[in-house]
């Protein structure tokens, strides 16, 4: 229950920071100002509130290592946004934060659709949507991808809200 709220939260944050950045013009300034302050705590919070509904998933087979790397990559990125948020720039380290963090969510990501596509537990396109997911995530960020990033979010906590708990309490 408290992982669906969280992944609700998460959808909702990922959703409303897609909006924001589908409205707003491109932005090459490397400086953190105005709104990019709301955008950055909203993806870094998505990011983090992810976490316990990529946990869920693992009831429907999903391989614990693919949901070990998405985890960490979403701190390690939630750690590198919030950190640029504070200072109103990227600190020089932060390529070497994102690279390793963006790399663990996209292999995890694979890992995880593969493993849930295998166990046939899990709606098969959500599960080979999950690396999508991570382009929208982060390289499409500024686009809006956020928005389809939530919507995927939305429709997995739907999706977990009517699977019971555990597979063998479902009776035929």
């Amino acid at each position: 229950m408290i992982a669906r709220i969280f992944t609700l939260l998460a959808a909702l944050a990922m959703s409303v920071s897609g909006v924001i950045q589908a409205v707003r013009p491109f932005d090459a300034d490397p400086r953190v100002l105005g709104e990019e302050h709301l955008l950055l705590a909203l993806f870094a919070a998505g990011l983090v509130l992810l976490i316990p509904g990529l946990l869920e998933l693992r009831r429907f087979g999903s391989a614990n290592l693919g949901v070990l790397a998405v985890s960490a990559g979403h701190v390690l990125l939630a750690f590198g946004a919030t950190s640029s948020n504070v200072k109103g720039e990227d600190f020089s380290w932060f390529p070497y934060v994102a690279l390793p963090a963006n790399l663990a969510i996209l292999a995890g990501s694979i890992t995880m659709a593969v493993t849930l596509w295998r166990a046939d537990r899990f709606p098969r396109p959500l599960a080979a949507a999950l690396p999508l997911v991570w382009v929208c995530e982060v390289p499409l960020s500024q686009l809006g991808g956020g928005l389809v990033v939530g919507v995927f979010w939305l429709v997995v906590v739907h999706h977990l809200s009517k699977t019971p708990v555990y597979r063998e309490a479902v009776t035929d």
